[in-house]
C-alpha cells in the first residue's frame, strides 16, 4: 500500500507540472540608435581602423549598417591627422598603411559629422586611451596536458616592476594569423603575482586541436601575443566575457550594453595598446 500511495503521488506530481507552462510573448519597445565605435591603436606597423556601426533592437535579424560620411580624426599629443574612409567596406576608417602607436603618448580619437537619431544636428564623439609600455617576450613554450587533452602556451619574460599594476591580453597567432580573432578568445590578467618578478614558464593561454579547420599541424609557427592595456579595457573585456560566457538562466541577469568610454552616450571602445611576440613551432605530442 505505501508503495502504491508513493508511486500515485509520483504521478500525479508530474501531471501537475506538466501542465504548468505558458507562453509568453516579450513586447521589448524600439531603442533609439546609438553609435558603436570599435576602434584600436598598437605598436604594429600597419594599416589599424576605426569601425562605425549603428546598434539595434534587441530581436533585429539584420546586419547593423557602417556609419559612412563621418570625420574621424586622432591625435596622439604630437600631430592629428584624419583617417580615411575605405570604399569597399562601409563604416571602416583606416590609418596609413606604415603607421604604429608610440608607448607613452594619449592617444584621442574624435569622430564628427554623424547624425545618428536623424534630427539634422550632427554630434561629436570622443574617446582617450594612453599607451602603456610592454615587456619584451623571451620565449614561449606550448605543453600538452594529458589530463585535460588541450594545450598549454607557457611565457617567458620578465615582468617590470611597477608601482601600479600593469595589465595584459594573450592572443594567438598560427603562422602570422590571428587564431584567437574574438575578444571573447583572448586570455587577460594583472601582473599582482608577478611583479618585478621574471616568468619562468607561466601559463598565459590554452587551446585545444579537434582536427577541425582550425587544428594546428606540426611545424605551424605558432605565435603569442602579448599586449599591455589600459585598466579599463581589461575591466571591459572581463565584462564582455561575463557577458557572452553560457549562464544558468535562473541566477543570470539580464544582457546589458558594456560600458565603454566613448562620449555622447556612444556604445563600444576606443584603446591604445603595445605589442610584443614570442614564437615557435608546433611539434604536437612527442
Amino acid at each position: 500500500m505505501r508503495s502504491m500511495k508513493y508511486i500515485f503521488f509520483l504521478v500525479t506530481l508530474i501531471v501537475l507540472t506538466s501542465g504548468c507552462t505558458e507562453k509568453i510573448d516579450l513586447k521589448l519597445d524600439n531603442t533609439e540608435p546609438r553609435l558603436v565605435v570599435e576602434g584600436i591603436i598598437t605598436t604594429d606597423t600597419t594599416i589599424q581602423f576605426v569601425r562605425l556601426s549603428q546598434s539595434g533592437d534587441f530581436f533585429t535579424d539584420k546586419m547593423l549598417p557602417g556609419v559612412t560620411g563621418a570625420k574621424v580624426t586622432l591625435y596622439d599629443g604630437t600631430r592629428e591627422f584624419e583617417l580615411k574612409e575605405t570604399e569597399s567596406n562601409n563604416g571602416y576608417y583606416i590609418t596609413p598603411f606604415d603607421y604604429h602607436g608610440v608607448p607613452g603618448r594619449n592617444y584621442t580619437l574624435t569622430i564628427k559629422n554623424v547624425d545618428i537619431n536623424e534630427d539634422g544636428i550632427s554630434e561629436t564623439y570622443k574617446a582617450e586611451s594612453y599607451m602603456n609600455p610592454v615587456t619584451n617576450v623571451d620565449s614561449i613554450k606550448i605543453i600538452y596536458e594529458d589530463s585535460w587533452d588541450f594545450w598549454k602556451v607557457l611565457l617567458f619574460a620578465y615582468e617590470p616592476a611597477d608601482v601600479n599594476p600593469n595589465y595584459y591580453m594573450f592572443s594567438l597567432l598560427v603562422n602570422d594569423t590571428l587564431y584567437t580573432d574574438q575578444l571573447t578568445e583572448v586570455t587577460i590578467f594583472d601582473d599582482r603575482f608577478i611583479d618585478g618578478e621574471y616568468a619562468n614558464g607561466v601559463w598565459v593561454h590554452s587551446f585545444y586541436n579537434n582536427n577541425d579547420d582550425t587544428s594546428l599541424n606540426v611545424g605551424d609557427t605558432v605565435s603569442l601575443r602579448m599586449s599591455c592595456i589600459p585598466e579599463d579595457f581589461y575591466k571591459y573585456i572581463i565584462a564582455l566575457q561575463e557577458e557572452t560566457r553560457t549562464n544558468i538562466p535562473l541566477f543570470s541577469g539580464p544582457p546589458a550594453n558594456l560600458p565603454g568610454n566613448i562620449s555622447n552616450g556612444a556604445l563600444g571602445y576606443f584603446t591604445a595598446i603595445s605589442n610584443s611576440y614570442g614564437s615557435t613551432i608546433f611539434t604536437g605530442k612527442k
